[in-house]
């Protein structure tokens, strides 16, 4: 048995058994406990009709959704265009991508971490949420190039793999003629031409300098990275120190149900 079947078999027998329930599948168990969260704040029934379970990763996610079509999968956008979603969508139609960079993109925007300290928080930082925001903010030049060069090369796997790359020419014989080589080997060039490449991320840089920071932090940046190496160190700083999955825990605790989950709750046929 393959390992999203044996996960699904598990699924079934731990949540689901005889009770007709519809399951929510994420990647990792961060984004069970995000998301049973939100629903629990928002539909205090919920788990009536819905269980949320993880499978590990996003392959696995679209595997589970082929194993079972019924339930619904979310996954993270991370470097995905709008071409590979369109993509995977066609071939799992209860696929939802977040409409965000990824679930820690939830835990950096300035805006919506001050909404979530109680007020006893909000009162120990000195300046108060100008001087959050300023602290929080204060390497985003060098995240907006480390988001420029996720977005801009990341893809270039995927489109490696399209034009070929490596299977077009280390398929069993017949194997490509020296004509079809140079054909292969144009291909991938053009891919990865080094100037068409930097320009590019100069190109993307630009526009993420020009950009709200908001707009940044929620669909741009590596959050991931970001949350763990900017944010948790700050709030640690300005707040007092605090074990990493405590405080995350808490912050998706007191930080509002994100009005743009509202397609996930919609898809499962939940209403307020």
């Amino acid at each position: 048995m393959s390992k999203a079947s044996v996960r699904i078999d598990q699924i079934q027998s731990e949540l689901v058994g005889q009770t007709g329930k519809r399951v929510l599948l994420v990647e990792g168990t961060d984004d069970v406990d995000a998301y049973r969260n939100f629903l629990s704040r928002k539909f205090p029934d919920w788990e009536q009709t819905w269980a949320v379970a993880h499978m590990g990763n996003k392959k696995l996610v679209l595997a589970g959704l082929s194993l079972a079509p019924d339930w619904i999968g979310l996954v993270d956008r991370d470097e995905w265009g709008e071409d590979i979603q369109t993509q995977h969508r066609a071939a799992h139609p209860n696929l939802l991508v977040l409409p965000r960079f990824c679930l820690e993109s939830y835990l950096i925007s300035p805006a919506e971490l001050w909404q979530a300290f109680p007020a006893k928080q909000q009162a120990k930082v000195v300046g108060g949420e100008a001087a959050f925001r300023d602290a929080l903010l204060a390497p985003l030049a060098q995240w907006i190039r480390h988001a420029t060069l996720w977005h801009g090369v990341r893809p270039l796997w995927q489109k490696l793999r399209n034009a070929g790359f490596p299977e077009g020419v280390t398929k069993v014989p017949p194997t490509p003629s020296d004509e079809q080589l140079c054909d292969f080997f144009s291909d991938w060039h053009n891919v990865l031409d080094a100037d068409v490449l930097l320009t590019r991320v100069n190109s993307l840089a630009a526009q993420l300098t020009a950009e709200d920071a908001e707009i940044v932090c929620k669909q741009w940046l590596h959050a991931k990275h970001f949350y763990q190496e900017v944010v948790h160190e700050t709030l640690n700083e300005l707040l007092g120190v605090k074990p990493a999955r405590e405080r995350f825990l808490a912050l998706f605790r007191t930080r509002g149900v994100p009005e743009d989950l509202d397609m996930v709750w919609l898809k499962m046929g939940l209403t307020p």
